[in-house]
């Protein structure tokens, strides 16, 4: 009886081995949205309502701020793309799962527009990990300028939020697994008149998403397609006597579509 026992254990072992010997393992894939490695570049085709232009975005440097690995980006003269603008005045890097900018958000919104220069520290871009409408990052300040003798102050938040994974490709680039985020930029200025010796803040933009950019992202490429969507409507101050050298309101789009590309292994 205890010889039955043994052998039918053995036979157990025996079969479990190699069932565990045949059993497939899973091939995990792993996405990388944007690769970062020196020497490689992506030129884009953008389109707004003035024509078309092409922006060419490089790889230009290894560089360590704060004891992280960051790589920097430059592009070719004249700039177009709010994008390419974006990230060539920024150092950029990449964890297992987060695309992270450093630098600034110094971008003319449109011709006319006051200057706005947002400091940016690791801004998250996008976070494959992230569920579909998470707020990654946010920086919230104000800037104070002078124009036409008018003392005006900005009020900013910048944020950033997940989108979906979709299965195919946007604009004129197919891949499949494409990963997409949003930047958005909040505005408010207004300024303050002095009338019979009291203060009194006037609204010239309320509270408004002035920007929004939807960017596309494919694994072992980066960014492939980014749309821009740029629209306000200032306050009416002609009562009050103020002129302001701004357009009082403005609504287009812009896009940024992958061309070619190489990316160094």
């Amino acid at each position: 009886m205890k010889k039955i026992t043994f052998l039918l254990a053995l036979v157990l072992i025996i079969s479990c081995s190699t069932t565990d010997d045949n059993q497939e393992v899973p091939v995990v894939e792993i996405y990388n949205y944007f690769p970062l490695t020196l020497s490689s570049y992506w030129n884009y085709n953008n389109e707004n309502e003035e024509g078309i232009a092409r922006d060419s975005l490089y790889t230009a440097s290894n560089e360590v701020l704060n004891g992280l690995n960051y790589t920097k980006l430059i592009a070719s003269e004249p700039i177009s793309g709010f994008m390419t603008s974006m990230m060539s005045q920024s150092l950029m890097r990449t964890s297992e799962s987060k695309l992270f900018l450093n630098g600034e958000f110094g971008t003319p919104i449109i011709e006319g527009f006051p200057n706005i220069s947002i400091p940016l520290t690791d801004l998250i871009i996008y976070d494959k990990e992230a569920e579909n409408g998470t707020l990654l990052s946010e920086e919230i300040g104000e800037i104070v300028e002078v124009i036409d003798a008018i003392p005006i102050s900005i009020n900013y938040t910048i944020s950033t939020i997940q989108g979906d994974i979709e299965d195919e490709g946007t604009g004129a680039f197919t891949a499949n697994k494409v990963l997409t985020s949003s930047i958005i930029l909040n505005l408010s200025i207004s300024t303050n008149i002095e009338i019979l010796g009291t203060v009194i803040v006037i609204p010239i933009l309320q509270a408004q998403d002035v920007l929004k950019t939807t960017n596309y992202f494919a694994s072992n490429v980066g960014l492939i397609f980014s749309e821009s969507l740029i629209e306000y409507e200032l306050e009416d101050l002609s009562s009050l006597g103020i002129d302001l050298p701004i357009p009082s309101e403005d609504s287009s789009t812009t896009t940024q579509n992958i061309d070619t590309y190489q990316i160094e292994n």
